[in-house]
């Protein structure tokens, strides 16, 4: 039977884990002092004064800036008091109540990220999360899954790249999809999967050194047609779970579909571009309507100020998109 392996939260989005023995989840609320804090972007389009979700293109992220996972932190959350260090080295120990010390906290990231051209802004959600969608969603992966990828591409996986809540061991891999629109029970709660989980560049930086040594979501597609990996859930009945609790999963033998990687080559005018930081595919031929961006827009067409409909970054950062392939650097 599945158990509960591994148990993280990341208090400030983009910093690192913070591993936790149990938790207390409440029903449909989000995992507990999970992405609670984020970085605003110098200049991004965001009331720091009233803080309220926003697409990840607005903050500071692993998905662009993998120089934050050189650093390691550990909040308190019954005092605020926020921990950084390097290579064992503490470098500041911040009361985040206290906006003389979160000043100090933006200056390390900004020595961290010196491209940006000012500190950036810590702020707080006061009743929410800065996670990467905006409903109360908890994601969990599968290791046995990632030592599939690594069996088929010869190559080590750190799980930790994947940033999710919940690691369990014991299933079969890719089992976990199958449990998509059914409930699990781990520990007290129970929680409904509520869908896959579709992967960014932030999963290309090694959370060891800080470096981006592989191309994941292009690697999956190219495997699968798809760049999905992991799960969300959502606490339907709260309730304590603690690493080593077994999961109960729903009776299933749903066979898994990969639909088939892309092929052929662009017409004229339809070359797709990709989000170098989401990877969001802009197809010509579908637009984005809702948008105001018609069927059959080539991506040179569309504004310069538009920005990624998925992550929120710059059009910049897109680049056209052919055939994916494993890749590493």
């Amino acid at each position: 039977m599945p158990v509960l392996k591994n148990i993280y939260r990341y208090p400030i989005k983009g910093l690192s884990a913070q591993p936790l023995t149990r938790v207390a989840l409440q029903a449909k609320q989000p995992f507990p002092h999970d992405r609670v804090y984020a970085l605003v972007r110098p200049g991004a389009p965001f009331d720091t004064i009233r803080p309220q979700w926003g697409k990840k293109g607005l903050f500071v992220m692993l998905m662009l800036e993998e120089a934050l996972a050189r650093v390691q932190t550990a909040l308190d959350v019954e005092t605020q008091r926020l921990t950084i260090t390097q290579d064992g080295r503490q470098l500041l120990v911040a009361d985040l109540h206290d906006e003389a010390a979160r000043a100090k906290v933006e200056e390390i990231v900004w020595q961290l990220v010196p491209a940006l051209r000012s500190a950036p802004v810590l702020v707080r959600s006061p009743d929410g999360h800065f996670m990467d969608k905006p409903d109360n969603v908890i994601s969990l992966i599968n290791l046995a899954t990632v030592r599939s990828l690594e069996e088929q591409w010869g190559i080590r996986i750190d799980p930790l790249r994947f940033r999710a809540n919940l690691y369990i061991d014991g299933a079969r891999p890719w089992e976990e999809f199958e449990w998509v629109g059914s409930d699990i029970r781990i520990g007290d709660a129970v929680l409904r999967v509520d869908r896959r989980n579709g992967r960014c560049g932030a999963t290309n930086v090694n959370p060891e050194t800080g470096r981006r040594d592989l191309d994941l979501p292009s690697s999956l597609r190219a495997a699968f047609g798809h760049k999905e990996f992991g799960i969300y859930l959502i606490a339907r009945e709260g309730g304590a779970l603690s690493v080593g609790d077994q999961l109960h999963t729903p009776a299933t033998t749903a066979a898994i579909h990969h639909p088939p990687a892309p092929s052929g080559r662009p017409q004229a005018g339809q070359q797709k571009f990709i989000c170098g930081g989401c990877y969001f595919i802009y197809e010509p031929a579908a637009g984005l309507p809702d948008q105001s961006i018609p069927r059959g827009t080539p991506f040179s067409a569309i504004p310069p100020g538009w920005r990624c409909p998925d992550c929120g970054t710059e059009k910049t950062t897109f680049r056209a998109h052919g055939e994916p392939q494993l890749s590493t650097t």
